[in-house]
């Protein structure tokens, strides 16, 4: 085998499947980068056998072969290359690399001993923006469970439905995300539960523009192409919360409040609350000011926001970081915030349309 490839192409590769590989494994085999050259072009791909990322690179091809390359290894040497083209030919067991003064060497792994992934099949499919997945992940992700004992949680729900829609859904038990935006090109009716990671390198390799992406799907695996990287990933077995049967319907108390203002208040009460190593922070909504507090031995902060209140005052405590969380992700100017009393969810969803709708459980008062 021998190839020539542009250096900085090749660091880009290389940054893109190796989000795939395991730092460590049971086979030692997945901790290096599979490579193929053949046809004027370079074939990368990383794989835990969970999530597998492929793409491919110009290359100049003299020699056609493959082979599996030391992952970190290779990764953080080329990254030090400086020369503009790196050529690799294999001597025997080894990989021989030049770029410009730089001459060095890698012990390879045959290639037929990389593990095969399974192919998915074109099941179920649908078409979406990268923008928009992009958002969707981004205001959805950060309600998953960590907890280990709830695996099905520790992955976003997407549910397709007949009229066209994308339904995303996250939990923890103490907060709920979920985004909803209209698709193309949807096949039909299903639900799929995609896990944390996966989402998560997802987001990373879609751009932020509105070029159309395809999202195919088997019973077990979802895959996904954009321009010449693949990505690959098993599904989430079982079956997810019905979530519908615990969303709030009416509601006693409806505030419209700055989203801005919010979170750089809810950020300055933070400062003092993770002082009590409680996070907790009140919130006095009445009449036309909402008053936010939080308490700790080594002193308090009351901060004050104006506010349009429609039905009843109302007090109710939060975790600081659920209500920055959701915060963050808003591109919206204001919100609704809805509560019935200081011990059931408060439920944040848009001044206008159905886009979002977040859920958080509230902390108890000592004085409720």
């Amino acid at each position: 085998m021998r190839f020539t490839v542009d250096t900085k192409e090749m660091n880009e590769a290389i940054s893109v499947v190796a989000k795939a590989m395991p730092a460590h494994s049971s086979l030692p085999i997945l901790e290096g980068i599979y490579i193929y050259a053949g046809a004027n072009t370079l074939f990368l791909k990383c794989s835990d056998l969970s999530l597998q990322i492929e793409t491919e690179i110009p290359a100049i091809v003299d020699e056609e072969g493959s082979a599996v390359l030391p992952g970190k290894l290779c990764a953080d040497l080329i990254r030090r290359f400086t020369g503009p083209n790196i050529t690799f030919e294999t001597d025997n067991n080894s990989l021989k690399l030049c770029s410009g003064r730089v001459k060095s060497s890698l012990q390879i792994i045959p290639a037929d001993e990389y593990p095969e992934m399974v192919r998915v099949k074109d099941e179920f499919s649908a078409e979406i923006s990268q923008s928009i997945l992009k958002s969707m992940i981004k205001q959805t992700v950060f309600s998953v469970s960590m907890d280990e004992s709830k695996p099905i949680l520790g992955g976003v729900c997407l549910k397709f439905t007949e009229d066209k829609q994308l339904i995303m859904v996250a939990l923890d038990g103490f907060r709920l995300a979920m985004r909803t935006e209209k698709i193309e090109n949807c096949t039909g009716e299903k639900q799929v539960i995609i896990p944390y990671r996966t989402l998560m390198e997802i987001s990373n390799i879609l751009s932020s523009d509105d070029e159309k992406i395809r999202l195919v799907f088997s019973s077990t695996h979802i895959k996904l192409e954009i321009g010449m990287t693949r990505l690959i990933s098993r599904l989430l077995d079982g079956e997810y919360v019905n979530y519908n049967s615990i969303l709030p319907k009416n509601f006693t108390t409806k505030v419209s409040v700055s989203v801005e203002e919010l979170k750089n208040s809810a950020e300055r009460a933070l400062l003092m609350a993770r002082e009590s190593k409680s996070n907790m922070i009140r919130f006095n909504f009445e009449g036309d000011m909402l008053h936010i507090t939080a308490n700790s031995e080594k002193g308090s902060i009351n901060d004050e926001i104006e506010i349009n209140l429609v039905g009843k005052d109302i007090e109710i405590a939060f975790n600081a970081k659920y209500i920055l969380d959701v915060m963050k992700v808003l591109e919206d100017e204001s919100i609704f915030m809805n509560m019935n009393n200081s011990v059931t969810p408060c439920v944040i969803v848009p001044t206008e349309g159905e886009r979002y709708y977040y859920m958080i459980l509230p902390v108890r008062l000592f004085n409720s």
